[in-house]
């Protein structure tokens, strides 16, 4: 192939659209059928030429030339759609030994082979927490019933202040710190340009010490397919935000659409919720849930999200929310953000808010980078948060008030630690609730 047919091909793989770029070349006149493509790429810093400044467009390209033009795509290709994506990852396939020894290494080439790639995480976590003076008796348990073991020999039963029998009485051990893991691995298949099919491979949490092996399972299962630009549907099980997570973010199963750009996008998905809470849950109690959510850009600093879920269960809740998150300041390290839900037939007991500020600009992919937030919850009664939430690390759901702190921070490329303090949790009758602690090591691959 001769270099003009290479650059001119290149300029619509790549969408490089500069109108009036000067050409560098002293063998390329504003006459050639290809001066406008090798102008725009030149500018681009796609192609370049020979130290006495021709580019010899005549002249067949070599594989390594075109290799050059394969990594300059690559970087680019966050700026491409759907089908020129495909393209660009076709490209890299075939001049794979060819970018090697220019030194390229991404992620595209070395976690692909072929139309296939995969990727994954894994986790170290650490959690503690403090016991509180507070007893309930009856239908109710002080402290965190998720990790209690009821013993009713840890009350003092004859207390006359409790006016109870023993039959009614429930107390708590509390663990007061364990360290868990668990892993992932999501493999991603190229069926066509347009479509994609997904499965990933999860352990459950091991706690360090206890009997047997961690679980697997399949947890994420879907297939995505593009329609153009503009939309997308997937089906299968697959993963939701409603909002920024304070009601759910979790497995979904049944079919999802987005319709728009990053500006303003719309997305209606209809299923079943399968995490955290509706996990264990048999076929009979589970119940088919519809999602219309509304996502825009206000300017250059502002995100907000509008959500309605509509629950089609016989005794089941609809609510309704919104979510905003700005950034500004220097480099827009500065973050205020909060989200609100209620359920639809509810009144104050019914709501469920958050707030917060942060500074700093945590990307796990970039060492030493970091970020520190404050955020303050208020779960009423019978909220609409359920569990799990990717705003609270605690599963705190109804009936909760209280702080929480968080600091990220990069230790090395891919290599994240965050740590959490969720303090001063109250019930809204004023019962406190233990501090709790928690600090997670997170690798990306």
């Amino acid at each position: 192939m001769k270099k003009q047919l290479a650059v001119l091909a290149a300029t619509a793989v790549l969408g490089v659209t500069s109108a009036f770029a000067a050409n560098p070349f002293s063998d390329v006149t504003p006459q050639d059928w290809a001066y406008q493509a090798v102008a725009q790429l030149a500018a681009q810093g796609v192609v370049n030429g020979y130290p006495d400044g021709t580019f010899k467009g005549q002249n067949n390209i070599t594989r390594y030339e075109m290799a050059q033009m394969v990594a300059k795509a690559l970087v680019r290709q966050d700026r491409v759609d759907a089908e020129q994506n495909a393209i660009i990852n076709r490209l890299a396939n075939e001049f794979s030994a060819e970018l090697n020894n220019l030194g390229v290494r991404v992620a595209t080439l070395e976690n692909k082979v072929g139309n296939f790639k995969f990727t994954g995480d894994a986790r170290v976590r650490y959690q503690g927490s403090h016991t509180v003076d507070n007893a309930y008796v009856n239908d109710i348990t002080f402290g965190d019933a998720e990790e209690a073991d009821v013993d009713a020999a840890d009350v003092d039963v004859n207390d006359e202040s409790l006016a109870v029998d023993e039959d009614n009485v429930k107390a708590v051990t509390r663990k007061r710190s364990k360290i868990d893991y668990r892993a992932r691995v999501q493999f991603e298949a190229t069926v066509n340009d347009n479509t994609k099919a997904v499965v990933r491979l999860a352990t459950g949490d091991k706690e360090f010490g206890a009997a047997g092996n961690p679980t697997t399972t399949l947890d994420r299962v879907y297939v995505q397919h593009n329609f153009g630009k503009y939309a997308t549907a997937s089906v299968g099980r697959q993963d939701i935000l409603i909002g920024s997570g304070l009601t759910y973010d979790s497995a979904f199963e049944g079919a999802k659409a987005t319709v728009g750009k990053d500006k303003l996008n719309a997305t209606i998905a209809h299923g079943y919720m399968v995490g955290g809470d509706f996990e264990n849950l048999s076929r009979e109690d589970r119940y088919q849930t519809t999602v219309y959510q509304v996502n825009t850009k206000l300017g250059k600093y502002v995100d907000a999200k509008g959500y309605y879920v509509q629950d089609h269960g016989q005794n089941s809740e609809n609510y309704f929310g919104g979510a905003v998150d700005t950034h500004f300041g220097p480099h827009n390290k500065v973050w205020v953000g909060g989200e609100f839900a209620k359920l639809e037939s509810f009144d104050k007991e019914g709501e469920a808010w958050t707030a917060g500020v942060g500074y700093g600009a945590y990307d796990i992919a970039k060492a030493g980078s970091w970020n520190v937030k404050a955020q303050y919850f208020h779960n009423g009664e019978v909220s609409p948060v359920t569990v799990p939430s990717s705003k609270l690390p605690k599963a705190s759901t109804d009936d909760f008030k209280g702080w929480l702190g968080t600091v990220n921070y990069t230790v090395a490329k891919n290599v994240g630690l965050t740590a959490y303090a969720q303090l001063r949790g109250k019930h809204l009758d004023g019962y406190e609730l233990p501090d709790y602690y928690r600090a997670d090591l997170n690798y990306k691959f």
